[in-house]
């Protein structure tokens, strides 16, 4: 597999994964809420499953818009959710870095020149 095909492949991976991880969070968020009773959100109403995908993915990537706001014992799961995103992206970035860095040659743009 060629080099840049491989960098978008696992570009790819990384979002999906992302996604993914917001989506169970998502789940998380309406179990707690609806089943366990353990808080609630004020703000926006909660009516729709993409509500929660929106608000998990607003927690996630730490935007923190505070159109809908989390309630009782749901603010440590948001909160944790926030560290664990901010974390994942991190290593994401890190990781995407370091795969560019072993699979391309970088070729400096200027040569030094030799001052005798």
């Amino acid at each position: 597999m060629r080099p840049h095909t491989r960098v978008l492949s696992i570009v790819s991976l990384l979002f999906v994964t992302h996604l993914l991880q917001i989506g169970l969070f998502a789940g998380g968020f309406w179990i707690a809420g609806a089943w366990f009773g353990i808080g609630g959100f004020e703000g926006a109403a909660m009516a729709h499953p993409l509500d929660y995908l929106y608000f998990s993915a607003v927690i996630y990537t730490s935007l923190g818009i505070g159109d809908i706001v989390p309630t009782g014992h749901l603010r440590f799961l948001v909160g944790v959710e926030a560290l664990n995103g901010l974390l994942l992206i991190a290593w994401s970035a890190s990781f995407l870095f370091a795969t560019m860095n072993r699979l391309w040659d970088w070729e400096p743009c200027v040569e030094p020149k030799d001052e005798e």
